[in-house]
């Protein structure tokens, strides 16, 4: 049975991709993909009605996120690289990250 794990990080600041990247790497997670990515929220916006905080939310992130997927047959990789990525973001407190 294969124990692969996948991680999936989800970027709206892609200045930090490179730092996840590394974090991944000191993992012993070697290859990763990246590609550009957009919220549901963000698709919809004009088509469904939206609380207007959340509006002003939607409104104030970057159009585009880095969503980098990356799998490992190791699930403490995973483990590890997870602590490391959450450690970087403040276990993700701030919004937005």
């Amino acid at each position: 049975m294969d124990n692969s794990q996948a991680i999936v990080i989800v970027l709206s600041d892609p200045g930090r991709t490179e730092r996840v990247l590394k974090l991944l790497l000191e993992s012993e997670i070697r290859g990763a993909t990246i590609i550009e990515s957009m919220g549901m929220g963000q698709v919809l916006e004009g088509s469904v009605p939206v609380i207007a905080s959340i509006r002003t939310l939607l409104t104030q992130q970057r159009h585009y996120n880095q969503t980098i997927f990356a799998v490992s047959k190791h699930p403490e990789k995973v483990d590890h690289a997870i602590k490391l990525i959450s450690e970087e973001f403040d276990d993700f407190k701030e919004p937005c990250t």
